[in-house]
Parts: C-alpha cells; sequence; structure tokens
C-alpha cells in the first residue's frame, strides 16, 4: 500500500471545466495500478482550479514512468451516463511517498470518455526513453497523432494540408478558444453592418471620385493608414513601400539592366543628376530593382461580370547619395519591350506616371496576398505545424474581390513553388541573395535580423537550430511583417488597389483623372477587401506575444532560463525599436516583439 498526493489544475478559459469523472493510473517499472477516482466532496475541475485528492495504491508499482488519465461522464440514477463534455488539463503533479513530486504537463482539451497517457515533463530524444514501456507510449502516441492529422492535397502543385473538410471538423486543440472565435465574428459582424449602412457593400458601379473615396477611409483608419493617403502620390513614399511595406521581400540590388527593360541615360538623367550615368550608378551599387515577372500571363478573374487586368511589370530604384530616399527611376508593365509597352518615367505627365505607379502597387498586392502572405506565412507553416503534430509527440473573401481571384492565386502557387527553396525562407541568406545589406532605411531587415538572432552555419546541431529558428521566425515575425499592416496600405485603396477594371496603358499621354478613376475597382469590390484586412490586420484577444508560453511544457531549470534570456532580448529589441521609431515620420512598428504572435494566429 502507497500513498500518493496528486494535484490538477484546470485551465481558466471559458468551458474549461467539466462535469465528467476523472482517474489516472499510475505505471511504473513493476506494474500500472488500476484506475483511482480523483474525488472530493462537491465539484471538482472547475475553470481556473487547482485541487489536491491522496490516491491510495494497493501495491508498489515501482519508479513511475507514465500516468494514464481516464475520463468519463457521471451516472445517473434511473437516467444513465450523460453526454460527456470537454475538459482543458493544463497539469497533473504527483508526489509519491518518497522523493520529490513529479510534473505531468498536458494542457490540452481532453473530448468524450476515454484515456490519456502523460510522461513526466522532462524533455527526451527518443534515444532517451530507455525503458519499453516509454518506448511503446512514444510510438503509440504517434501513431494516434498521424491518424488524427493526415495530409492531403489541397491543389495540384500546393504544399500539402490537413485533411479536414471543415473548421467544425477539427480537433478542439488546434481550434480558436470560444472567446477568440467570439470576438472574430463580433467584429466582423460590426464592421460589415458600418459597411452596409453606408450603403457601400451593394454598390457595383464605379467611384465617382478620389474625394468620394474620403468616406470609406474613414472606415477604422490609423496613424499609418492617413500617412500612407497623404503622401500616395509622392515618389519616396511609393518606393519606400517595398523596404518597409506590406511586401517587404522582393527588391533586390540591380547589377545590371535586364535585357527586356531598355532604360537609357536620357531617361534617367532628370533624377539622377550631372556628372553620372546608370552604368556608374550600377558600378556604384545604388540601382535596385522590383520584379513582378511571375505574374505574367496570370489568369485573371472576372468582378461584377466584368473581366479584370493584371500586369508584370518591372521597376527600377536608385538611392540617392547621403541619407535620400530610394526613388523610382523608371516603370514597365510587361516582360516584353516595345511600341505598346513604352518605359514610363518620373518626368511624364501626371496621370501617366501615377497610373503606372497605381499598377505596380496593384502588382505588389496580388504578390503579396497570394505569395508572401498566403503561400509562404500560411500554407507553408501549416506544413511546419502538421509534420510537427504528426512527427513529435506532446513532450479568405479575399477571392471574389481581387483582379487574378482563386484561379490566379493558384496558378501564382503552383508557379512560385517550382522556384522555392531553404535559402528564400532563412532570413540572413535571403538579404544576402537579393544583395540589400546596405541600403538604409530597411527596417523590415534590420528588426527582423535582430528577432532572427542565429549564425548560420541538417547534419549539425547548428543546422538543426536554423531550421528550427527559420519555422519559427516565418510562423511569428515574418507573418507579423507582412499581415499586420494590410490594412494600413490598403485603407486608402489606390495606394495598394486590389483589381484593375481596363488593361494597362500602351501609349503615354492618354491618362486622365477620370480614367484612372475608372481603372480602380468598383465600390463594392473595394469595399469587401478592405474589410477582409482589417479583420485579418486585427488580432481578435487571446494575444501570446513571441515569448510568451502560458503552457509551461518544459519543467527542468536549464530550459527555463533559456527562456528568461529569450524574454529579456527581446525586451531589449522592443526598447530599441521604440526609441527608434521616435524619430521616424512612419514608424516601423510590425516588427516590434510585443505585437508579433508566439504564431500564425489569424
Amino acid at each position: 500500500m502507497a500513498d500518493f498526493r496528486v494535484r490538477v489544475s484546470t485551465g481558466k478559459a471559458f468551458g474549461a471545466g467539466t462535469w465528467d469523472k476523472v482517474s489516472v493510473s499510475i505505471v511504473g517499472t513493476r506494474e500500472e495500478s488500476p484506475p483511482l477516482p480523483l474525488d472530493n466532496l462537491g465539484k471538482e475541475f472547475t475553470a481556473g482550479a487547482e485541487e489536491d485528492f491522496q490516491v491510495t495504491l494497493p501495491k508498489d508499482v515501482g519508479q513511475v514512468l507514465l500516468l494514464r488519465v481516464h475520463k468519463a461522464p457521471p451516472a445517473l440514477p434511473l437516467l444513465g451516463p450523460l453526454a460527456p463534455d470537454a475538459w482543458f488539463c493544463r497539469w497533473f503533479q504527483l508526489t509519491p511517498p518518497r522523493g520529490g513530486p513529479l510534473l505531468f504537463p498536458c494542457y490540452q482539451w481532453l473530448e468524450g470518455a476515454g484515456s490519456l497517457v502523460l510522461q513526466e515533463g522532462t524533455a527526451k530524444v527518443s534515444r532517451a526513453n530507455h525503458h519499453p514501456l516509454l518506448q511503446q507510449q512514444r510510438q503509440e502516441e504517434l501513431q494516434a497523432r498521424q491518424e488524427m492529422y493526415q495530409w492531403k492535397a489541397y491543389n495540384p502543385g500546393w504544399p500539402h494540408c490537413l485533411d479536414k473538410r471543415t473548421v467544425k471538423d477539427l480537433d478542439l486543440n488546434i481550434k480558436y478558444s470560444t472567446a477568440k472565435n467570439a470576438n472574430f465574428y463580433l467584429q466582423a459582424g460590426s464592421a460589415f453592418a458600418e459597411m452596409k449602412i453606408k450603403g457601400l457593400l451593394d454598390r457595383k458601379g464605379l467611384w465617382r471620385s478620389l474625394n468620394e473615396m474620403k468616406r470609406i477611409f474613414n472606415f477604422r483608419k490609423t496613424p499609418a493608414a492617413e500617412h500612407a493617403f497623404e503622401h500616395w502620390q509622392e515618389d519616396a513614399f511609393f518606393a519606400s513601400q517595398f523596404l518597409n511595406g506590406l511586401n517587404p521581400v522582393l527588391i533586390r540590388h540591380c547589377h545590371y539592366l535586364p535585357k527586356n527593360f531598355p532604360v537609357t541615360d536620357a531617361m534617367v538623367a532628370s533624377v539622377l543628376g550631372p556628372g553620372t550615368s546608370l552604368q556608374a550608378e550600377l558600378e556604384k551599387g545604388s540601382l535596385f530593382l522590383v520584379d513582378h515577372g511571375i505574374l505574367s500571363g496570370i489568369h485573371t478573374n472576372v468582378i461584377n461580370g466584368k473581366p479584370q487586368f493584371s500586369a508584370a511589370p518591372m521597376t527600377l530604384l536608385y538611392q540617392s547619395p547621403g541619407c535620400g530616399p530610394l526613388l523610382p527611376l523608371a516603370i514597365q508593365l510587361s516582360q516584353s519591350p516595345g511600341p505598346h509597352s513604352p518605359i514610363f518615367l518620373p518626368t511624364d505627365d501626371k496621370w501617366d506616371w501615377l497610373l503606372a505607379k497605381t499598377w505596380v502597387r496593384n502588382a505588389e498586392f496580388s504578390f503579396h496576398e497570394a505569395l508572401t502572405h498566403l503561400l509562404h506565412s500560411h500554407l507553408l507553416p501549416e506544413v511546419f505545424t502538421l509534420a510537427t503534430l504528426r512527427q513529435l509527440p506532446h513532450c479568405h473573401p479575399l477571392f471574389k474581390s481581387t483582379g487574378i481571384g482563386i484561379e490566379g492565386f493558384s496558378e501564382l502557387i503552383q508557379r512560385n513553388m517550382k522556384q522555392l527553396n531553404y535559402s528564400l525562407l532563412c532570413l540572413p541568406e535571403d538579404i544576402r541573395t537579393r544583395g540589400v545589406e546596405d541600403i538604409p532605411g530597411y527596417y523590415y531587415r534590420d528588426d527582423g535580423m535582430q528577432i532572427w538572432g542565429i549564425p548560420s552555419s541538417l547534419e549539425t546541431r547548428e543546422a538543426l537550430v536554423q531550421y528550427v529558428t527559420m519555422v519559427i521566425f516565418n510562423c511569428s515575425a515574418k507573418h507579423a511583417a507582412v499581415s499586420a499592416g494590410q490594412f494600413d496600405a490598403c485603407a486608402w485603396m489606390p495606394n495598394l488597389p486590389p483589381s484593375m477594371q481596363l488593361p494597362p496603358p500602351t501609349s503615354k499621354g492618354l491618362a486622365t483623372r477620370e480614367g484612372f478613376i475608372a481603372t480602380l475597382p468598383p465600390v463594392n469590390a473595394t469595399c469587401d477587401v478592405i474589410l477582409a484586412l482589417w479583420l485579418l490586420s486585427k488580432e481578435p484577444g487571446d494575444r501570446r506575444p513571441l515569448g510568451t508560453y502560458p503552457d509551461e511544457h518544459f519543467t527542468e531549470e536549464a530550459p527555463r532560463r533559456s527562456i528568461a534570456t529569450f524574454q529579456s532580448h527581446l525586451a531589449q529589441i522592443s526598447r530599441a525599436i521604440q526609441e527608434r521609431n521616435r524619430g521616424l515620420v512612419l514608424p516601423y512598428t510590425y516588427l516590434d516583439p510585443p505585437l508579433i504572435e508566439n504564431s500564425v494566429s489569424i
């Protein structure tokens, strides 16, 4: 006979408690005890409770290896067993007659009637589980996870994803919390109602003027959105968005002019100034290129019965000397130069140049939403997450309102998957490959490199560290950088139009204010996208900032110290970013650690 004390912690979330009956079996090196009821007077396992129970083992089970948790609905006289309800268990602490307490982290929902086996919280790789029972439990847990989380191909050429039809089919442990889910739909409902009352969601026609667009601009505007509204026509702001806007991953150093982008010295002399040339600036390293060639020939959408149009522009940029701004030098709206594909310049007529820049911004929208955001920050993280769930034991309305639609998105993802490589996902290597180590004012690079913080070097421990860092960075910091600013960039729609209703211009001198407005998306499509991006940019509560771990899976002192060191490092980074931002006209906040979610959460 041996008396054990069992301490149980129930989660604090809404609905975390249970009326079900819970018992435990203690698995030791000698044998396994029978189920031992955890039963005190009154109601057990209420939300937020930590409760103590005494249990008596009829025999000595030996050294404790595992804790088997049983959960079943209570039976009422005449009525029989009740329907089971879910329970969120944080942890069990088992104190044997001799020796210190053993902590068994759980941190998961237990749905229905059944059993769950927990290991003591010391982290172990497979070779550390010497006892056959531990090895067996590990294999059984992996097998159960692989049956629960299965792969499927959503579309040909896309990354594989979780084989579930709807969100309702998901396990409780990978769903939004009840509070977060309710908050999301409340926000969506209030925003939808506001647009509906203004009579904008049902208007399929054109905007009457740029001034009329201000009606929707007042919808939940932010300081960054107001800055975009005030400066969207300026060349310096246009160029700066390639560095610190919502798609800061495409700009690259231009070592030579592409043959299909025949910019001449005469075209750019007014921006470069006297005493220099394109060749001289190429040799200095002051020219940069943004190439949206992957959009060439992409399938386009139909909105309100009208076909939409797309372009695959090339943009040449110039880093002016000293602390001068990055400026656009030339824009070509296709990959094929010729008489019907002119090169647009800052010296052109105001509306010609503004329309060319707006086509580039539309290309940025398509590239960002399909690739930088959807593929790199959602679909690939789902691959990492699903692989983790399968292989490691426990120790969007946009499509109908964008210029390229779901078919264009799918085609872009298929094209980009063929180009995707490991280096592109590792920030230090990506920065080096694009040759943008020294371009000034590139806060995405500066802040991202601080958060990355890992030396580059899967055959070694260092390589494994880099791989895990890549996964964490892409699922947290990079997602924040390319997601949190979506509403800021699109709230003033001409700065980031989701679709274009007229084809790209094939000659100069024909653009007008009226033609510019006619090219922009219709009223209802504008509102659809702004609503969606407002929701996608706004975390619906239950925040878990980077470095915050409410689920205490690590019980040893060494990982606890590592977590504390990491949190201290993030706090230093945050202070440095906030200090720098105080001196900026437009602060770059998307990679401030307290604003970065631990993982993709929306």
